[in-house]
């Protein structure tokens, strides 16, 4: 029974990767308990150490809380210690699981990704009610709306992979390719996140890439990508108002230093982390630094804002980009350590040459290019199951012992 717990526990989890985010803290919670109390704990404990993460994983741990001892204390300090434990026990957690388990688990986000995406067309037909359970799908309003928009476009590049692999039936590649479709004209015409949508062309290319590993793939692969991106640029509005917007922030960002936009703001923030890196090589400004640091920085900006805006604006908690902050807040070495395991999950997927391992590549690749204009490995709303999903799919092809 305990065993089996495992299992429902990890499929239950896929299957709510679309809810609000403390039903994924409550996962979090049930699947270390159960984890914790199986009696093949110690086995499951050995193939983690096996794995190869351990090393990378503890040292990004360790120089993470060293930087933090060396530097000053800050108020954000507990919560970034919190959140960096929090993404290394996910992935641990993740790659505990058999195969049979972490196959539940895929199983349960990729069913998700399609109810979701019905959820979201029966709203277009009929209307849905605002409920707080499927709110942020249906009313794209915040940072747990952008991450379910990136999580349906990840499922679509997971579709993808099942679609391409060798050992398809007829029946199964053509159901791959349904789902994979529907979930990207979900993106395409629904969601407001630039960064989901541009997730699709990158799963599209990584897929092919992935599964015919030669320069001309890769090739095709983008050429097809940019052509579906025409595509629909030229028949969805939304696409071309939200990518028209990129370039007149960043124009008015650099001509005249107005940051009051998205992509504005992400310019200068990213100017400041990389100034500060620049200064403080070794260890950083300190963890929990950055904060602090922009208040200042932004009151000396003038932007003629109401207090309102001025005050939202002050308050961004992280400059947008995962590798930045690390170099800020804990030095050059604090990015690298945290290049390092991603690097590492990429090199396992790629390794497999399956649709497991595609789906690895897909997922941190995805998490990457997330992490440059956003914050999965900060925020919860964005990358709490998605970091858990990164270690499930290693274990969905690593473990051959357990089925």
């Amino acid at each position: 029974m305990r065993v089996n717990a495992i299992a429902l526990v990890a499929f239950s989890w896929g299957l709510c990767s679309f809810f609000p985010v403390g039903v994924m803290y409550l996962h979090l919670v049930l699947l270390l308990i159960a984890v914790g109390v199986s009696a093949d704990v110690a086995p499951r404990i050995s193939k983690l150490r096996e794995s190869g993460f351990v090393l990378p994983v503890a040292l990004l741990l360790a120089w993470t809380f060293l930087a933090a001892a060396v530097g000053d204390f800050y108020p954000d300090l507990p919560t970034r210690l919190f959140h960096t434990v929090r993404v290394a026990v996910l992935w641990c957690l993740g790659m505990m699981l058999w195969r049979s388990e972490a196959r539940s688990a895929l199983a349960g986000f990729l069913i998700a990704a399609v109810f979701a995406a019905t959820i979201v067309a029966a709203h277009h037909i009929w209307g849905l009610p605002e409920w707080a359970i499927w709110k942020s799908l249906i009313v794209p309003s915040n940072n747990f709306s952008s991450g379910n928009m990136i999580s349906m476009a990840i499922a679509a590049g997971a579709y993808f992979c099942l679609m391409l692999r060798q050992d398809a039936k007829s029946d199964e590649r053509w159901l791959a390719a349904a789902a994979a479709l529907a979930l990207a004209l979900t993106v395409v015409f629904h969601a407001v996140s630039r960064n989901a949508q541009l997730l699709l062309a990158l799963a599209l290319v990584t897929g092919v890439l992935y599964r015919f590993r030669s320069l001309y793939a890769g090739v095709a692969g983008l050429v097809v990508a940019l052509a579906l991106s025409a595509m629909a640029w030229h028949f969805s509005p939304k696409i071309q108002s939200r990518f028209a917007e990129v370039t007149s922030n960043l124009q008015a960002a650099t001509a005249s230093a107005q940051y009051n936009s998205s992509i504005g703001i992400r310019w200068r923030m990213y100017q400041e982390a990389v100034s500060q890196t620049v200064e403080h090589p070794v260890f950083g400004t300190g963890v929990g630094s950055w904060l602090p640091h922009w208040k200042s920085v932004w009151r000396t900006l003038q932007q003629d804002l109401p207090p309102e805006e001025h005050r939202r604006f002050a308050e961004v908690n992280n400059p947008h980009n995962d590798f930045l902050l690390a170099a800020m807040e804990t030095g050059v070495l604090g990015m690298l350590l945290l290049v390092w395991p991603l690097a590492l999950f990429v090199r396992r997927g790629w390794q497999q040459a399956s649709a497991a391992g595609g789906i690895t590549v897909v997922v941190t690749l995805a998490i990457v290019a997330t992490a440059m204009v956003n914050a999965p490995l900060r925020d919860a709303a964005l990358g709490m199951t998605l970091l858990w999903l990164m270690g499930v799919s290693v274990a969905s092809h690593e473990d051959a012992r357990h089925v």
